[in-house]
């Protein structure tokens, strides 16, 4: 069931993707010729991130075990650290690395998306324990939330041997953190 929803999930979001940003790298989402010759760098990175995301956000069950008064959540934050997040991007970062598409940039990106991650549990871990968040956490989570966009957005610009405009990244950065607020809404 997993498997077919984060296929579902990625599957929509290329659509989405395609519709929204081809524009800005000089392509047309109606030849197929145009998405199909990115179609399989774009699918399995975002496919990958999907899992990576569904593994972080199964990490953070709230559900007791055996009377004790820590829950899952609670034992798989205290378990879990900032180099293992790390460690699961490895593949990815090595498969870009190898296929010439990885820049500094886009490493960046990378690490945007393990800061979310560990905010993210961090943020769950103190809802859990009806602790304060402070209003910052929450404002980076949402801005960081959105990096695959920009790590397939970065991988176009390399894909189609572009030199990366940071207006535009700008542009979509904003974007996306106006997006992401909506969704939440």
């Amino acid at each position: 069931m997993l498997h077919r929803m984060l296929i579902f999930l990625t599957l929509f979001f290329l659509k989405w993707q395609c519709r929204s940003y081809f524009i800005f790298h000089g392509l047309d989402v109606n030849i197929p010729h145009s998405v199909f010759k990115f179609l399989p760098f774009l699918s399995f990175t975002e496919s990958y991130i999907y899992q990576l995301d569904a593994s972080n956000e199964d990490s953070l069950l709230l559900v007791p075990e055996n009377n004790s008064s820590s829950t899952v959540l609670e034992r798989k934050i205290q378990g879990s650290s900032q180099m293992s997040l790390s460690d699961m991007l490895d593949p990815l970062d090595n498969l870009l690395q190898c296929q010439g598409l990885m820049t500094d940039q886009l490493r960046n990106e990378l690490k945007s998306g393990i800061q979310y991650w560990s905010l993210e549990r961090k943020l769950c871990q103190a809802l859990s324990r009806k602790d304060k968040i402070s209003i910052e956490d929450v404002m980076e989570a949402i801005h960081l939330k959105s990096f695959d966009y920009r790590v397939l957005n970065l991988m176009m610009y390399r894909l189609t041997g572009q030199q990366v405009n940071d207006l535009h990244m700008e542009f979509l950065s904003v974007s996306e953190f106006l997006v992401e607020i909506c969704d939440d809404l």
